[in-house]
């Protein structure tokens, strides 16, 4: 199973079906908190549902197309990592990330940012990625900007997120960024 380390006390885990159980417990936890960023998280009304999006997570890894980890936080599970989906004419992907409310604060999702980054520019040779955060929430944009991203601009009502349209920052971070904040010890 695909593991990696986030030091000092986390780690990335490649959500299996047989985490379903958990992984709809901690949606369920957290759902008025989720739902106002993530259109997805409406969706997820089961465990079934919550297997299903396993499902077809494991077969967009499994085709080399993206995938959704679970951030874990001293062996609990505690938000989750995407890739979701890679564009390998244009080597470009599009990365995000969730947490629930206790684990906010630890640099979590900028942890796994940072790995996941690692690994779409330095194993799959990917040039680009992008971040995409309703403008209003400014914990997701704080983190992308933090860890290096550029912003590039709003795209306006571009998701419709449970009862209306939401405008989102668009960040990206080039391959020749990542290697310049990693020689300047900055990533």
């Amino acid at each position: 199973m695909f593991r990696c380390p986030l030091p000092p006390d986390a780690e990335l885990r490649l959500f299996q079906v047989r985490h379903a159980e958990d992984m709809f417990a901690l949606i369920t936890r957290n759902r008025e908190r989720l739902d106002q960023w993530m259109r997805w998280t409406a969706k997820i009304q089961s465990v079934q549902d919550t297997e299903a999006l396993i499902q077809r997570m494991l077969n967009k890894y499994a085709n080399n197309d993206g995938f959704h980890a679970g951030i874990c936080l001293n062996g609990q599970l505690v938000g989750g990592m995407a890739c979701r989906g890679i564009n390998w004419d244009a080597r470009e992907s599009e990365i995000g990330y969730w947490l629930t409310e206790e684990a906010v604060g630890h640099g979590l999702a900028s942890r796994a940012s940072r790995a996941t980054l690692e690994y779409l520019f330095d194993e799959l040779q990917l040039n680009r990625v992008e971040i995409r955060a309703a403008v209003d929430n400014t914990r997701s944009r704080a983190v992308a900007e933090r860890i290096g991203f550029q912003l590039e601009g709003v795209l306006r009502q571009s998701d419709w997120i449970t009862t209306k349209y939401v405008d989102h920052a668009l960040y990206s971070i080039l391959a020749s960024d990542w290697r310049e904040l990693k020689a300047e010890g900055r990533s």
